[in-house]
């Protein structure tokens, strides 16, 4: 892998803000913010004009869930002060525990360059734990995640590695998600979207690991070290599949931290 590559890739995506972008000239995103950050820290760099980087994430803080998480997240890789939300962070979670089943369900779409999603239950309740977590709190909510427990994984539809990300991050798991998280395995490397099924893809492989990094499975492949270093274009960054795609930093992210999950940073 060209470590200085990624590097110029994600450097390349600094905004005028002081955050990062999908691509210029487009205005700073949260989550791309986080994601490069992430990128950069794990490569061990420093984050260069920290203090507009922070003004930013200040300005960007809202009263909902997502920016909220990506704020946090993003302020403690960079060691600064966290605002304390707990009050707020508690009332969405209550309101979130609180829906009726019928408005839990989410839609999927896929390209060929990236997957992109409506927010779920499953995924506000990660967000909402993890961010509380940061500010020293922590909630038990296993009794509404586990109503989503199907086949192994969880799903607020089917059972799916992403669903199963969230739900482990917030209770934990056992040896059968172990098993259904392996039953998404490639043959090539890497994880895909369905048991059994082909072609894997860099968010599954990324929330595969991730689930094996917090259950404590010791999982090594060296053909997914291969197929996720495959997914290197010319200009540094990460596409999100074996076919022809874009760099993204989402991309790029899931890749760097799926490498050093491997091991191999």
């Amino acid at each position: 892998m060209d470590l200085e590559g990624v590097k110029r890739f994600v450097l390349s995506r600094r905004a005028f803000d002081g955050g990062f972008a999908f691509c210029q000239p487009l205005p700073s995103s949260l989550p791309e913010t986080y994601y490069a950050v992430y990128v950069l820290k794990a490569l061990g760099e420093d984050v260069e004009e920290k203090e507009e980087l922070v003004q930013f994430l200040h300005s960007k803080l809202g009263s909902d869930v997502y920016s909220i998480f990506y704020v946090l997240k993003t302020l403690s890789m960079l060691r600064e002060k966290l605002p304390d939300l707990s009050d707020l962070l508690d009332r969405r979670l209550e309101e979130a525990m609180g829906r009726e089943h019928g408005d839990l369900s989410y839609e999927v779409g896929i390209t060929a360059t990236y997957s992109f999603e409506n927010p779920n239950v499953l995924r506000e309740i990660y967000m909402i734990v993890e961010s509380l977590r940061l500010l020293g709190r922590d909630v038990n909510v296993k009794d509404f995640v586990e109503r989503f427990r199907k086949n192994g994984g969880y799903g607020v539809g089917r059972a799916n590695l992403k669903d199963t990300f969230y739900a482990v991050s917030v209770v934990g798991g056992d040896g059968k998600v172990v098993r259904f998280v392996l039953e998404h395995e490639c043959d090539e490397g890497g994880f895909a979207k369905h048991p059994h099924s082909y072609p894997p893809y860099l968010e599954d492989t990324y929330h595969a690991l991730s689930i094996f990094d917090m259950l404590g499975y010791d999982y090594k492949s060296h053909k997914t070290v291969r197929y996720v270093e495959s997914l290197q274009n010319p200009d540094g960054g990460f596409r999100r599949s074996i076919y022809l795609g874009i760099s993204t930093l989402e991309d790029t992210f899931y890749a760097v931290a799926s490498l050093k999950m491997l091991g191999e940073i």
